[in-house]
């Protein structure tokens, strides 16, 4: 009986750890070979990796301005992702907004404009909030 036992405890336990690898998460990475533009974005605005981004800059608390570059097609059917990177003390949401006016810039040229995403980030209740994140438009 104690075999019986040991053997279904030993079963049951490499089925629990079996189910948890599958269960994890991946974790998110930069490196995007199928998106159109990715990049890896610092909460202070640094980029650390980056496919077909231009540039990038933080104009004020809670926003960041990315363009990317002209071989990225933003007139057909684009989805564009935000996912934060790092722990927080309080929850962070993340929204984009293709040509926004928070990333208005008198040196840019109007094709640069276009082709401008902004990135609000909030935690808690609409208070501007420094979060790293990762951008990709595919």
């Amino acid at each position: 009986m104690n075999t019986i036992r040991r053997f279904a405890t030993g079963t049951l336990g490499a089925a629990a750890v079996a189910s948890a690898t599958l269960l994890a998460p991946v974790a998110a990475s930069a490196e995007t070979p199928f998106a159109q533009a990715s990049a890896m974005i610092e909460a202070d605005g640094s980029v650390t990796e980056s496919k077909h981004v231009e540039d990038v800059w933080h104009p004020s608390r809670g926003v960041y301005c990315v363009i990317v570059n002209q071989h990225v097609d933003l007139d057909d059917d684009v989805a564009i992702h935000v996912t934060p990177i790092g722990r927080y003390d309080r929850p962070r949401s993340l929204a984009v907004e293709l040509g926004a006016r928070a990333c208005v810039r008198h040196d840019l040229h109007d094709s640069a404009a276009d082709r401008t995403i902004a990135v609000y980030s909030q935690a808690g209740y609409r208070l501007p909030a420094e979060t790293a994140f990762y951008l990709t438009v595919s």
